[in-house]
């Protein structure tokens, strides 16, 4: 993506504030279908378009509530809502208040302001983030890899491909598995700290989650999670199969340059991290993935 993906939405958007949005041309700002739109932005920010669009309009309307002598009724039109009831019921579900209550009583209230995140640009996808969550524990199992650092950007998408292909198939519950998982495991303690005089490669476990009955001889076992996690989202435009040497080598140092920055709060444990691909979510034109490393506590 030579651009932010969201860039050409948000600013639509902003602009369209005081009329009715519909969700049709909301997603040709972005190319997308009205379902691809909603898909993609939920995961990216954890909120759908039509959510965002609503409490935006909310926030802004304090304004006018605050500072001019219209009625609920014209505010609520010049915001786009077809009625003062309408407008007044999503008012009290955002802000625990009604307009009237709020005009009178000057209450402080939160505001969603735009959202200033359009991604990182990583070859042909974008990268969002971080947040941070807690993320409940999940038993891996699946086939360990050693992959040398300065080819891991190549090697790892071709073990990660091999093992969904193949690999899992001869695991309890692989051929019915949801969710691919790629932990890896750095013996020197962090990525950034490796030289030539440690470890030259990482433990890379291609996986599934575990069955609940956890009842498997298989070696090839490990967990994470059950710990806050620093998470980030990747949208690549493209299928699963074609994430680009350049586009995970511009994904990696995205993030590195954030969590080993001087300033990243919280400090990140640099000795393994999690990615996850949502089976359920893989079509032919985009490629959805979640990274996760723990919080050091």
């Amino acid at each position: 993506m030579s651009a932010p993906l969201f860039a050409p939405l948000f600013e639509y958007i902003e602009a369209n504030l005081h009329t009715k949005i519909n969700m049709p041309d909301a997603a040709r700002t972005v190319s997308l279908s009205p379902v691809h739109l909603t898909r993609l932005f939920s995961f990216a920010y954890g909120i759908t378009p039509a959510e965002y669009i609503r409490r935006r309009k909310l926030s802004e309307s304090l304004t006018f509530l605050q500072e001019t002598d219209q009625t609920v009724l014209e505010i609520a039109l010049r915001f786009g809502f077809a009625h003062e009831q309408s407008f007044t019921r999503a008012f009290c579900a955002e802000f625990d208040t009604t307009p009237g209550k709020y005009r009178s009583g000057h209450t402080e209230l939160p505001v969603l302001l735009p959202i200033p995140d359009f991604g990182i640009p990583c070859g042909s996808g974008s990268l969002f983030g971080p947040e941070t969550v807690f993320l409940p524990k999940i038993r891996l199992l699946g086939v360990w890899h050693e992959i040398p650092y300065r080819n891991s950007a190549k090697l790892a998408p071709v073990a990660a491909l091999d093992f969904w292909d193949r690999g899992r198939m001869g695991l309890p519950g692989g051929k019915h598995a949801t969710a691919f998982y790629g932990l890896t495991r750095h013996p020197g303690g962090d990525e950034n700290a490796q030289t030539s005089t440690t470890a030259r490669c990482s433990h890379y476990l291609t996986a599934i989650e575990m069955q609940a009955d956890g009842k498997t001889p298989h070696p090839a076992t490990d967990s994470f999670g059950g710990c806050p996690c620093i998470k980030f989202h990747y949208i690549g435009r493209h299928h699963y199969r074609e994430l680009s040497q350049k586009s995970a080598q511009q994904m990696y140092r995205a993030i590195r340059k954030h969590i080993y920055s001087a300033n990243a709060i919280p400090a990140i444990d640099g000795s393994m991290h999690l990615e996850k691909i949502n089976a359920t979510e893989l079509d032919e034109e985009y490629c959805l993935m979640e990274w996760y490393a723990p919080v050091r506590m």
